[in-house]
């Protein structure tokens, strides 16, 4: 066939016109080093903010998973290769658009608002901008989950991360205290985030203190739950029930700590209240949060069977049954 009624064919077929411009070779020499120079310019102008989240890290205990999230992002992306959009790769210069408004919000955030936290979530935003800038559209798409993950990496900011941690506070204290009061001859009351009680003639207070609020197991625990309900694939109302579930199980596990540690106090195990045996008894507390959010992820992927092959709404046809061989 010569070459011109190749292109009429071509022509007369326009998938196969598409196809043919979507298989074109990646020079991934030039989409590297493009990554690399516009990654080192995101390095230089948000150095501040980069040093600020690596310090607050590994001084906040409850942020320590920050370290983390990066790893997993990447891992999710390498868990998500056999998607990704080989031979699409080409500009995209709507994320300059992107990358504009992360640096508008920088920008706001410093000179006008004041409000450091945006800084981190304009890296956030910036990253993903680059992504579509360097390898467009079909690949900003394919990458999208393992950059917005980086936001569980940002640590909130102090009032609203206090305004969330007093009704934890107050929960844990009144369940813990519904829960001693089952003990025979025990008079427990709660008074906000104290409890006072009262045993076998021996008064006491125990006070649920801010790093006893569940907060810091809440966080981690999101984390973990959202990118356990991405990592594999599901159904999208299996991943919003999954997510939905990780508070409710954050808050019930902390309630069980909390109770745990004033039974320590009340019968005289002081000890076992705080140091090393109080910071095992968190972890614990965690492991029984994966454990109960693996069996809502294994009774929602066992809540439906998957109908045998066949038109829907027809009955599969019964396989006759084999004559005996005489």
């Amino acid at each position: 066939m010569s070459s011109k009624s190749q292109a009429n064919a071509t022509h007369g077929r326009p998938g196969l016109a598409v196809s043919a411009q979507a298989v074109l070779p990646v020079d991934w020499r030039k989409v590297g080093f493009q990554a690399v120079i516009l990654g080192a310019l995101l390095a230089v102008l948000y150095w501040h903010v980069l040093r600020v989240l690596v310090q607050k890290w590994m001084t906040m205990p409850d942020w320590s998973h920050g370290f983390l999230i990066p790893v997993f992002s990447l891992y999710y992306l390498h868990m998500q290769r056999h998607r990704f959009p080989a031979g699409l790769q080409r500009t995209g210069y709507l994320g300059v658009l992107v990358l504009l408004a992360a640096f508008a919000l920088y920008v706001d955030s410093t000179l006008w608002h004041q409000f450091s936290y945006l800084h981190s979530v304009s890296l956030v935003i910036a990253i993903f901008g680059v992504v579509y800038l360097v390898c467009g559209w079909p690949t900003a798409r394919w990458a999208w989950f393992g950059v917005a993950f980086l936001f569980f990496a940002l640590p909130l900011p102090g009032a609203i991360y206090e305004r969330m941690t007093m009704p934890l506070q107050q929960i844990a204290s009144v369940v813990a205290t519904l829960l001693l009061n089952v003990l025979p001859g025990m008079d427990a009351e709660a008074e906000n985030i104290v409890i006072t009680y009262l045993y076998n003639g021996r008064e006491g207070a125990l006070n649920v203190e801010q790093a006893c609020s569940g907060i810091r197991l809440m966080m981690a625990f999101v984390s973990l739950g959202v990118a356990m309900a991405f990592v594999s694939e599901r159904p999208l109302w299996h991943r919003m029930v999954m997510i939905l579930s990780c508070i409710p199980i954050a808050i019930f596990c902390n309630m069980v700590r909390v109770t745990t540690t004033g039974l320590f106090v009340v019968f005289g195990r002081d000890d076992l209240a705080k140091g090393v045996p109080h910071m095992l008894l968190g972890l614990s507390m965690l492991l029984i949060a994966f454990g109960l959010f693996s069996s809502i992820s294994h009774v929602l992927g066992h809540l439906f069977v998957e109908a045998p092959a066949g038109a829907a709404g027809e009955p599969v046809p019964a396989t006759a049954p084999q004559e005996r061989e005489a």
